[in-house]
């Protein structure tokens, strides 16, 4: 799911199922140092200070930036983004960390630049490429504490189930990854695969991209294959599925999140329920689960929900449903809270947060 919506608000800042329900009786784990993040977006006032401010009142400490490489690379070795300079005049102050991702890949969309879209991405020269990239985008950022950061985005959704495809990914993602930690030796470094991608048809093919990682990053939504909504106590599972695919190895939920449209079968008490749910699962997996990043705070408008039909090919009346509705909390004039925001304050605070 892309976070796009993010970055833009830098600059103003310079499911319900029987006998489903989290109970009083679940003791909360005490933060220890697990990372919160939230995927901070403007309702409709377009006031993002205030937006940030409620993300704050509910424990974040994570923020999310998302760079696509032919975006920031126009012309062959010509890089230029507003954001990673924003990024690091705005958040370090505030003892913000980062969460960075370099859409490589970008779940249905190949993102290198056009002239060397064609080459393998394990080709030198693509290679060399991204390791100037990055060079930039880090140089940008110097005082930035980064909680991690992603080499690609949902990778998964582009590589299929082609396991040439995937050697050629992990021939450079071993490359680039070295690249980095000798820069920042002490930030994990990653790629991001959708749920379905580690743990489905792929999972071994995943595992192999995997194996040359510092951390396991997935992005999840509890969704069927037509984008309707899991029974909400789904994610409780799904964690304990990564986890154990991955003993032992941290992970990050670099995206975790659930509409509350009705068209996809959701609703308000339900993505309260499925925060109730998540909480638990992070609590019995907090020795391996070290992150997740709740999508988003504020619901989207409508001109974002088409972007998003145009850019991912997907016009089921469902799919859009879930991306309008993923906000914590509503869209309209400053934003209301949803009934999941005031549940995530209450279980984040319940734990340190």
């Amino acid at each position: 799911m892309i976070l796009r919506v993010l970055l833009v608000c830098c600059v103003s800042l310079l499911l319900s199922t029987p006998g489903s329900r989290v109970t009083a009786a679940d003791k909360p784990v005490e933060k220890g140092t697990r990372l919160l993040g939230i995927a901070v977006n403007e309702p409709e006032n377009k006031k993002f200070d205030a937006a940030f401010a409620k993300a704050r009142d509910a424990g974040l400490q994570v923020f999310s930036l998302k760079l696509d490489w032919d975006d920031v690379e126009k012309k062959p070795g010509k890089f230029e983004s507003p954001w990673p300079k924003i990024v690091n005049q705005v958040f370090p102050p505030q003892k913000i960390r980062v969460s960075l991702r370099i859409a490589v890949l970008d779940t249905v969309n190949n993102r290198v630049p056009a002239d060397i879209r064609g080459k393998p991405l394990s080709d030198p020269a693509v290679v060399a490429r991204f390791h100037a990239l990055a060079d930039w985008v880090l140089g940008e950022m110097p005082d930035v504490e980064f909680a991690d950061i992603a080499i690609g985005n949902e990778v998964d959704g582009v590589l299929g189930a082609d396991a040439e495809k995937w050697k050629q990914y992990g021939e450079f993602f071993k490359a680039t990854r070295t690249h980095i930690r000798k820069k920042l030796p002490k930030t994990p470094v990653g790629v991001s695969v959708m749920f379905n991608g580690l743990t489905g048809p792929t999972a071994k093919l995943a595992a192999g991209l995997n194996k040359d990682a510092d951390v396991v990053m997935v992005s999840y939504y509890p969704l069927n294959a037509d984008f309707t909504i899991k029974p909400v106590n789904a994610v409780e599972a799904d964690f304990a599925a990564v986890c154990k695919a991955y003993p032992k190895r941290p992970v990050h939920f670099v995206e975790a999140g659930c509409p509350s449209g009705t068209k996809c079968g959701s609703s308000e008490e339900k993505q309260k329920q499925f925060v109730e749910h998540l909480f638990r699962a992070w609590d019995r997996h907090a020795d391996q689960v070290k992150l997740v990043m709740f999508v988003w705070l504020n619901d989207v408008p409508d001109e974002m929900v088409k972007w998003c039909e145009k850019y991912y090919k997907i016009n089921n009346p469902a799919f859009l449903d879930y991306i309008a509705t993923l906000g914590l909390r509503t869209f309209k004039g400053s934003g209301t809270d949803k009934l999941a925001y005031t549940a995530l304050k209450e279980l984040a605070k319940a734990r340190g947060w």
